[in-house]
């Protein structure tokens, strides 16, 4: 058969045509292998990085971990500005974990020992501090900045860590009197310390309530003391509630009450704001503040001079004990106190008004003289950023002088005390008692207590108005338990000091109890 050639020409187009197509499609099939190839080639490098930051996190958290387990062990390792490096986390071959104590702001380094260094003070996250760990996997890391917190004593508007009176006020000072309430019950006790009962309708604690003792309180027909404001305000009493009256029918808890929250223990002294204050005086101190832009203190010191200074930068400011010492034994029972005898001690003497934020701080005892306010609103609770904290190693105590007349002595007798109260005009500093005294503050009185001067003396002052924080060593007293003389309470929780703190506040470093409440990372 003869082919026609047309048509073999035809054929050999056709075949060109083919191979052709054959080239393309195994070119096009290369390349999406190759593009195939390479993602999973992508792929799996990312799955691998990612594996590898998921398991440096974990050795990061690891790190934490072993950090909250040493702090719980011993509560005051923060304070050594612990760290370590390149430990290998435990069962892993690749992976390892470093951490150390950051310093707080305005601090270049954290310093063992010294806790300014450490404890956040002049930011709204006063009372806290931070620590930074790493983990570390294959040459990957990631890293966990965690806060740490603690129940601060600016989250209550009283807390005390004995509900008895101050044994240091009588005289002679019993002893076995530093043992919560079961244990003096059991032991006899009770008869040389006695708790300080909280009685009847005119008792009100509005505010989160703590104390690590246990409360007697006298509720009846005549009304019931009451604790807290609203259900989310804390009412801890750790030793439990108990009765100081017959047919007591027990207070009115308006908050959550519980008997099972961390002991609070309270600083050994005021002595660790030496450091961060700005002004430091020697022996005793007088001020008075006034408001202005900026805010002065008119300051007399002990040897008479006087002077006005703006109120510091850092805002705290500190008397300590002179050369010479203080031996000057306090006792409110003194009915004549003499006013004079404490030159040498590092008291604080105080009034006035305040629009910006300070702290006093005293080695020996913070006397108020007069009301100590800073703006509010019609009812009294105060407005404004501006807080004020006062912080002494022993009493914080609110100025009434009385007459010398003191019927059969005054010591350990409240109920025998005929002392009348003095005006501003025979006393003769010129301050006199003042009547429904109000006190805008945080206050810190860290081995002895709160209370009035000559208590049990004079006719009644009306009010004492604190709008602020009480924290005690021991329970002091304002009012006298018959006669009506010194001041029935009115405490109220000042709820900015929860998130404005006076500058540099003190907080229960020492105690357990800490928590991470912010862990973030921070950029890499």
């Amino acid at each position: 058969m003869k082919v026609d050639s047309s048509y073999r020409r035809l054929g050999r187009a056709d075949d060109g045509f083919t191979m052709i197509l054959v080239i393309l499609t195994l070119l096009v099939t290369s390349v999406i292998l190759a593009v195939t190839f390479d993602a999973t080639n992508a792929d799996l490098g990312l799955t691998r990085n990612t594996t590898l930051r998921d398991k440096a996190y974990y050795a990061a958290l690891a790190g934490l971990q072993v950090y909250e387990y040493q702090l719980n062990t011993n509560p005051n390792y923060w304070t050594t500005c612990p760290s370590v490096s390149n430990v290998a986390v435990p069962s892993t071959t690749d992976e390892s974990y470093s951490y150390s104590t950051l310093p707080a702001t305005g601090h270049a380094a954290c310093e063992s020992g010294k806790t300014a260094s450490v404890i956040e003070t002049i930011t709204a996250a006063s009372g806290t501090f931070r620590i930074k760990s790493t983990g570390v996997s294959a040459g990957k890391s990631r890293s966990i900045v965690a806060t740490f917190a603690h129940p601060g004593f600016l989250n209550y508007v009283w807390l005390t860590n004995f509900e008895q009176e101050d044994p240091s006020t009588k005289s002679p000072e019993p002893v076995g009197c530093e043992h919560y309430y079961a244990y003096r019950q059991e032991h006899g006790l009770l008869g040389e310390c006695p708790n300080i009962g909280i009685n009847g309708g005119e008792e009100h604690f509005n505010g989160p309530f703590h104390t690590n003792d246990a409360s007697e309180v006298c509720g009846n027909g005549t009304g019931k003391p009451s604790f807290g404001r609203i259900p989310s305000d804390a009412v801890e009493v750790n030793g439990g509630w108990v009765e100081g009256c017959a047919e007591s029918t027990g207070p009115e808890i308006l908050g959550t009450f519980s008997q099972t929250a961390p002991t609070i223990p309270l600083p050994e002294s005021s002595s660790e704001l030496l450091e961060a204050a700005e002004y430091k005086f020697s022996g005793r101190t007088y001020i008075e503040l006034k408001p202005g832009s900026p805010n002065t203190m008119l300051i007399t010191l002990s040897s008479g001079a006087k002077e006005t200074k703006s109120f510091p930068p850092g805002g705290v400011i500190y008397a300590s004990n002179s050369k010479a010492g203080c031996a000057v034994k306090y006792s409110p029972f003194s009915g004549d106190l003499d006013y004079e005898t404490d030159v040498g001690c590092g008291n604080v003497y105080v009034k006035g008004t305040y629009t910006e934020s300070l702290t006093v701080a005293a080695a020996n005892d913070i006397i108020i003289t007069g009301n100590l306010t800073t703006s509010s609103e019609g009812s009294g609770k105060p407005t404004g950023t501006a807080t004020l904290g006062l912080i002494a190693t022993n009493f914080i105590r609110i100025y009434h002088p009385v007459s010398s007349t003191c019927s059969g002595g005054c010591i350990n007798n409240i109920n025998e005390c005929n002392a009348a109260n003095l005006s501003a005009g025979e006393d003769p500093r010129g301050w006199g008692a003042t009547e429904n005294i109000s006190v805008d503050a945080g206050i810190l009185a860290s081995k002895h207590d709160w209370g009035v001067d000559n208590f049990m003396c004079g006719k009644g002052l009306g009010s004492l108005n604190v709008w602020g924080s009480i924290v005690q060593f021991w329970r002091g007293r304002t009012r006298c338990c018959t006669g009506g003389s010194g001041y029935s309470k009115s405490y109220n929780y000042d709820e900015r000091l929860a998130t404005r703190p006076p500058p540099s506040f003190l907080s229960p470093t020492a105690a357990g109890g800490w928590k991470v409440t912010r862990a973030t990372q921070p950029p890499e």
